[in-house]
């Protein structure tokens, strides 16, 4: 079985998903709250988990994150600014590809107001679905911000619409400080989700295009 449990999808989010729209449903917040996001998209789960762990392409593919910086994991309990950042090109960073286990950390310059998060992400195949859960970098949780938990994952032939659609599911949950005022809770919880996952779609489906194109080309 799978680590987490999955939202029952309404009729109206299923007809969403029908007609190729994407779904959100966020919990009223408080001081704990949880969300997801579900959406299908036009490619195989190994081209989704290509781009989903491709954290260098993040600036270029998503919007809010400006830049990324991995680093090592000796010591994933603890502050990731105690660890040693890797250049993509010096091989020392974890075999991040569809179907390989694998533990990451990384840093991300996110937004306009160039805020500073850290995670841990943890990728693991699994037959029912490959999934990867991130969690704050202990650096991170503080006064405000206690904690928070994602989870990406992803299933084949989503209502037996073909091999070649993936059903991608984002599920959230966050701790804040009663120091935080409600209204900022709920107005950031209302942003984050579509911006961590409106671009997942037509980057994915561009992407498996081009690899159809390459493998047809091959083929020859």
């Amino acid at each position: 079985p799978l680590p987490f449990e999955l939202p029952e999808i309404t009729a109206e989010q299923q007809r969403q998903l029908d007609v190729g729209e994407r779904v959100q449903f966020q919990s009223d917040m408080g001081r704990e709250g949880s969300g997801f996001v579900v959406l299908d998209v036009r490619a195989p789960p190994d081209v989704v988990w290509k781009c989903l762990l491709d954290f260098q392409s993040y600036p270029s593919t998503i919007p809010t994150v400006r830049d990324v910086t991995m680093y090592t994991n000796t010591h994933l309990s603890g502050d990731y600014r105690s660890e040693r950042p890797l250049a993509f090109e010096d091989g020392g960073m974890a075999t991040l590809e569809p179907g390989v286990p694998s533990a990451t950390r990384a840093a991300f310059t996110l937004s306009k107001f160039r805020l500073k998060i850290a995670a841990i992400h943890k990728y693991t195949p699994h037959p029912v679905g490959d999934y990867m859960i991130f969690t704050l970098d202990p650096a991170c949780t503080n006064l405000v911000l206690k904690s928070a938990k994602g989870v990406w994952h992803t299933q084949s032939n989503p209502d037996g619409k073909g091999e070649d659609y993936t059903r991608v599911w984002l599920l959230c949950e966050v701790k804040v400080s009663r120091l935080l005022p409600q209204w900022i809770t709920d107005y950031a919880a209302r942003r984050a989700m579509p911006r961590a996952t409106t671009w997942l779609k037509p980057q994915v489906e561009a992407a498996n295009v081009l690899w159809l194109s390459k493998k047809g080309r091959n083929a020859r």
